[in-house]
């Protein structure tokens, strides 16, 4: 076994049973790089040795591993090229991410192209595949997403010549209109619900935070003296985390109807030293905001003979409330955490006041 200094890199060369095994590894010249392929060498070398080919996961673009399975590249199905580019990436992925990626992927790309080989694959089996589908076009580009960076990842590492999902179409997005709350259903739908649940909507309805903001908000975030709310943490899928924009980290300034809200919560029984919202059932932190759409908000709406829609329409209605009153679109963006007026332009157009 050696490894060999030559042009742009080192070379790998040993024999196993007679069959030679040679690769030429692309490196800097430096005393790491050198230890690193001598490195690499033991792997590849015990791999054969152990005749373990779980060592193609990692290394698939490996001309000695290929050589020695026999795995020439055009026998990878996109099944198998997905754990591979998994598992290089998802470390540096936060936990929605891997939850949604892992989703998306078994349940559209594994399940219609996982047996086909990257080789196979054309532009047209995926245009055909977009056609038959009832999704909206944002899920069908996101699908698209992933499915182009795993043929990217094997086309970096050589293992095809070409990406074809380079060559296929997004699909058209329709933007959904806002279904903003009227003063009216505001107010029959603050009248029907009880603490801490009105307090709740009440704060969602006159700030306009996502809801994994409201549920992340902390006493220590409030200035209940000068009316300011700083937005720091978010709550997604029971972990609480930084915002993903820094937009999204941002002060806001309360307005008197979600100062009450919050005062209410404070000389109420459901006061929490720590977070601003807690289940009054189990008297911690909601982890979850699904639970609250279901058994609170879903059948009150129902009881008082309002039209459903999502909790996250209260945020619509405090963007529209403010943009028909006439504030300024970028301070309604720099409340809602949005780097620019852009999207309140786009998403609200027809609420800007001339």
């Amino acid at each position: 076994m050696t490894v060999k200094e030559v042009k742009n890199g080192y070379k790998i060369d040993f024999s196993f049973d007679n069959e030679r095994f040679i690769e030429t590894i692309k490196f800097r010249h430096s005393k790491s790089s050198l230890t690193e392929v001598n490195r690499l060498e033991g792997i590849f070398y015990e791999a054969i040795y152990r005749n373990d080919k779980r060592a193609l996961q990692n290394y698939p673009h490996s001309k000695i591993l290929r050589k020695a399975f026999k795995c020439e590249s055009d026998s990878f199905t996109i099944d198998q090229y997905s754990s591979i580019w998994f598992g290089r990436h998802q470390a540096n992925w936060s936990h929605t991410t891997i939850r949604d990626y892992g989703q998306k992927y078994r349940t559209h790309i594994k399940e219609n192209f996982g047996d086909i080989t990257l080789r196979e694959f054309t532009p047209s089996m995926y245009h055909d595949w977009a056609k038959s589908q009832n999704l909206a076009g944002k899920t069908i580009n996101h699908i698209r997403s992933i499915l182009n960076q795993i043929f990217k990842e094997a086309y970096l590492d050589e293992v095809i010549d070409v990406n074809p999902i380079e060559k296929t179409r997004r699909s058209k997005v329709i933007q959904e209109e806002p279904e903003p709350f009227t003063q009216d259903e505001i107010t029959k739908i603050l009248a029907a619900l009880e603490t801490p649940y009105r307090e709740f909507f009440q704060f969602a309805i006159w700030t306009g935070l996502r809801t994994g903001e409201l549920l992340a908000l902390r006493w220590q975030d409030i200035d209940l003296k000068n009316g300011l709310a700083h937005i720091r943490k978010n709550i997604t899928l029971g972990k609480e985390k930084e915002p993903k924009t820094k937009g999204s980290i941002r002060k806001i300034e309360m307005l008197p109807e979600a100062i009450e809200a919050l005062n209410s919560i404070k000389n109420s029984k459901y006061y929490d030293n720590f977070r601003v919202f807690i289940d009054p059932k189990t008297k911690t932190t909601y982890k979850y905001a699904d639970g609250l759409r279901k058994y609170v908000w879903m059948p009150t709406l129902k009881r008082i003979g309002v039209t459903y829609r999502y909790p996250y329409q209260c945020r619509h209605t405090f963007a529209s409330m403010m943009l028909s009153e006439g504030k300024n679109p970028m301070w309604v963006a720099s409340q809602m955490g949005h780097a620019d007026w852009g999207m309140i332009r786009k998403t609200y157009g027809r609420w800007i006041a001339n």
